[in-house]
């Protein structure tokens, strides 16, 4: 499908089509991806067409209820709805807010099942992955605000991946508080990650960064202990994928590297995510699944091969940061400070 004006990550037309901005095409091209059924939402997620955690529980969402939209009985409901969820469950295993609007979901079915008639159960579920959306965006405003408010004098900021619209459909965790920080006249500039092996720095979080009016420099990733030592940065802000009840928390991969380098030149260093993805079921990092993708995306870049016939990889999509490296974590509800019991 043709692109569109604006970088809405998702729209969800009259036709009951999910239409998802393919983000492995940004920037060159604003290309839309058409679902209408669970298995196009599966490889969209899967395939990281759309990716950042708060957006594939959003996305999923919609998933589960293009899975159902044309059942006829309660029987056939349930058995579409089951298959719906293991089908998306599977998708990317780290990400917390997956499983969040599943359960959402799920509690729509179990609570209404045996109330309303199916095509109004339909309709709720629909209903239900427009309420997760919205509220996305109502929690990152008001994480950008927390957010903005900590970070006051903080006016050279550090991001990593990409946080912004492009992750949750609102105005982003991490880069909400940067944008909420540039509309407040607070910041100077912003470095940005590369983020390898899929760039979602150079490609996504400067592309939003450019559409916002925002300056800013890309940097690779392993130049941040320069930045530190030359005393460009005031701040660190990355996002989460899940973040256990003591606050070690999962985010891609590189994070924990800027994370302890921070501690060693006493840097602040805040993660900002919705209270969504924090796992209050598992205690600490022992317990969160990490995800290893295709050595593919490593050992070749912009589908290019880089490496040597024959040569093998590692590739962890996501790593752990202890919460005593972390000096602030961020939700709708507030700021958080060490030590953390969620």
């Amino acid at each position: 499908m043709k692109s569109m004006d604006g970088y809405s990550p998702i729209v969800f037309n009259d036709n009951d089509e999910l239409l998802m901005l393919n983000q492995l095409l940004l920037p060159k091209e604003k290309l839309y991806v058409k679902a209408r059924d669970v298995d196009s939402v599966c490889k969209a997620i899967k395939d990281m067409i759309v990716r950042g955690a708060p957006l594939i529980g959003i996305v999923a969402a919609f998933g589960v209820y293009l899975g159902v939209r044309e059942c006829a009985s309660k029987d056939e409901l349930l058995g579409r709805f089951n298959s719906a969820v293991e089908c998306l469950s599977k998708t990317r295993p780290t990400a917390v807010n997956l499983f969040y609007a599943l359960d959402r979901m799920k509690a729509v079915v179990e609570d209404k099942i045996d109330i309303l008639p199916v095509y109004k159960l339909i309709k709720k579920l629909r209903a239900t992955a427009f309420t997760i959306w919205e509220e996305q965006k109502q929690q990152d405003e008001k994480i950008g605000q927390f957010g903005a408010n900590f970070l006051k004098g903080k006016r050279r900021i550090l991001t990593h991946c990409n946080t912004g619209s492009l992750a949750t459909g609102g105005i982003g965790t991490a880069l909400g508080i940067i944008k909420t920080m540039h509309r407040n006249g607070m910041l100077d500039i912003v470095y940005v990650d590369e983020t390898r092996p899929y760039l979602q720095g150079a490609r996504l979080t400067a592309f939003e960064l450019k559409e916002e009016g925002i300056p800013f420099k890309i940097v690779t990733d392993n130049s941040c202990g320069m930045l530190a030592r030359y005393g460009l940065v005031d701040g660190v802000i990355v996002g989460a994928d899940r973040i256990a009840r003591n606050g070690d928390t999962a985010n891609k991969i590189g994070t924990y590297c800027l994370a302890t380098m921070c501690k060693r030149h006493n840097i602040t260093f805040v993660v900002a995510a919705p209270e969504s993805t924090i796992d209050r079921n598992i205690a600490s990092a022992e317990d969160i699944p990490i995800e290893e993708r295709s050595k593919t995306e490593v050992l070749n870049c912009g589908g290019v091969r880089i490496a040597p016939n024959g040569s093998e990889a590692l590739n962890f999509s996501f790593d752990i940061t202890d919460s005593e490296l972390i000096d602030a974590i961020i939700t709708e509800k507030g700021v958080y400070r060490y030590p953390y019991e969620f």
